[in-house]
């Protein structure tokens, strides 16, 4: 009988959505239009996903919207500033339309040519990433997108990252993460991913987190570091 070839396993490079794939520049501009301080978009993302984790980490799970428009209106009125349904409508309108940076298609190009495949891992909404996706016309050099409403649990819990790669029925060492957050990075490699960041806002890797396997400043470099090591852990 002629002999098989086993089928090697899936290899995956996940991206984490916002900020690492698309940036907040429209949150920034849109709040500087509502005359809030400079700054507030940093601080409105940083509580929001402060209160998704203290939510996920009690055992509650919620929407990024939900989460989203939550936390703007404590922070709206904390400002001094009025937190009806249209403002919070057009602020929140800003996650629909972000931009992709400009080293991301060349990046995701890297892949296309290879044997991995590139997910894109959000806290976000599916039906959203999608948007941004089509919008930024990277569909065609997208695998798939997984949402933490897929499995109602938050990044960075590991078990997120566990499930996330089961899908694909793909080895936790077979899998990689490339994020600008080192929480993301330090919960992926806590669930046996390998971990790429890249510096996007902060200068500096957090001490406290895992460490990553590399520290880059662009996410095609990122790919260039994360192919030879998926595509050299050979069955």
């Amino acid at each position: 009988m002629p002999r098989q070839t086993p089928k090697a396993e899936p290899r995956i490079i996940f991206f984490d959505v916002v900020e690492t794939v698309f940036a907040l520049a429209p949150l920034e501009k849109k709040l500087a239009e509502f005359n809030l301080p400079a700054g507030t978009d940093r601080l409105f993302f940083a509580q929001l996903l402060r209160d998704a984790f203290a939510l996920s980490a009690s055992g509650v799970f919620r929407t990024f919207p939900e989460i989203a428009k939550g936390t703007l209106t404590v922070l709206l009125r904390s400002l001094g500033h009025k937190a009806d349904e249209g403002t919070l409508k057009e602020i929140l309108g800003t996650f629909s339309e972000l931009p992709a940076h400009g080293d991301v298609k060349p990046a995701l190009e890297k892949i296309r040519h290879s044997d991995c495949r590139a997910v894109l891992l959000t806290n976000g909404s599916r039906a959203n990433t999608e948007k941004l996706v089509r919008d930024n016309g990277i569909e065609q050099l997208v695998d798939d997108i997984v949402s933490v409403e897929d499995f109602k649990i938050w990044k960075p819990q590991t078990q997120l990252y566990r499930q996330a790669a089961q899908k694909y029925s793909c080895a936790p060492g077979n899998a990689l993460l490339i994020a600008a957050h080192a929480w993301d990075i330090h919960g992926a490699i806590r669930a046996g991913f390998h971990g790429i960041w890249i510096q996007r806002q902060e200068s500096a890797y957090h001490p406290l987190m895992g460490n990553p396997d590399e520290q880059v400043n662009n996410l095609a470099d990122a790919v260039d570091q994360a192919l030879p090591r998926l595509q050299g852990t050979h069955d």
